[in-house]
């Protein structure tokens, strides 16, 4: 019996589809590396993505840090799916701040079901004061007009470097950092922001960023936080529809909500 030659008949391993595959896989890794962490910043993500984007042809979808609906959001629609909720918010929010997110003044960042809007001292205040800079109040005003139609509460978080105030009269890093929020906090109420929607604290240099050692990190370490709770609005939006019949969007999910009965049209 004549003994089979060595790769005869043997399958043949097309190289471009091995290729691909490496790609794949390395590209999902990535991804999923990216999104598993508890805390990340959506503008250098945005890059990333947009970067990926733009070398491979794929569209990842979604909003992008400008504010724009990419692929995946528009063909999401034509599928008759609703969008998560409040992303049409966090994508008009990322439209406002894009001149801010470009140079770095501000960033978005996300850690588990909250958005957090994280803004430079030198956007909104100049010096150690607590006084609102005029182009601070007009993207604030855009802000409030935006947050105006969704009950998320929102937190306002001063925060200073670990360097005392320059400036006669103005106090400690704790006072700073507490007139600041509540300058926001006080700014977003007279914009039309309900009061049971909004909380301010003061931090002083308690949670920097960076390591307070150049004159780059202390001016990235001055900032005043907008921490979104977007996992409390769904709760509570939840809540109120309890004791309808309807269907609600939770996170991409829907449910049908009965009545309770006995109690026809009560809602609670």
């Amino acid at each position: 019996m004549a003994k089979r030659r060595r790769g005869e008949d043997e399958p043949r391993v097309d190289s471009t589809m091995v290729m691909f595959t490496s790609i794949a896989l390395i590209l999902l890794t990535f991804f999923i590396m990216m999104t598993a962490k508890a805390n990340f910043d959506e503008t250098r993500y945005g890059k990333v993505l947009r970067s990926v984007n733009e070398t491979f042809g794929v569209t990842a979808g979604g909003y992008t840090p400008d504010g724009q609906e990419s692929g995946l959001a528009i063909n999401q629609a034509s599928l008759g799916q609703k969008p998560r909720p409040y992303e049409a918010q966090m994508a008009q929010i990322r439209g406002l701040l894009a001149p801010s997110l470009n140079d770095e003044r501000a960033r978005i960042t996300r850690n588990q079901g909250q958005r957090i809007i994280i803004l430079s001292s030198g956007l909104l205040f100049e010096g150690d004061s607590a006084e609102l800079a005029p182009e601070a109040m007009e993207t604030l005003r855009s802000f409030a007009k935006i947050m105006s139609a969704v009950p998320i509460p929102i937190s306002v978080e001063g925060h200073t470097d670990n360097l005392p105030p320059q400036t006669e009269g103005v106090g400690d890093n704790w006072d700073v950092s507490l007139e600041r929020a509540l300058a926001v906090l006080r700014f977003l109420a007279s914009e039309g922001l309900s009061l049971t929607q909004l909380s301010a604290y003061g931090y002083g240099g308690g949670q920097p960023m960076y390591a307070n050692n150049t004159p780059a990190h202390r001016a990235k370490n001055n900032r005043v936080e907008l921490v979104l709770d977007l996992t409390v609005a769904q709760e509570g939006a939840l809540k109120r529809l309890a004791g309808e019949e309807s269907l609600f969007d939770f996170d991409g999910f829907e449910f049908v909500l009965p009545r309770r009965p006995g109690q026809e049209g009560e809602v609670y």
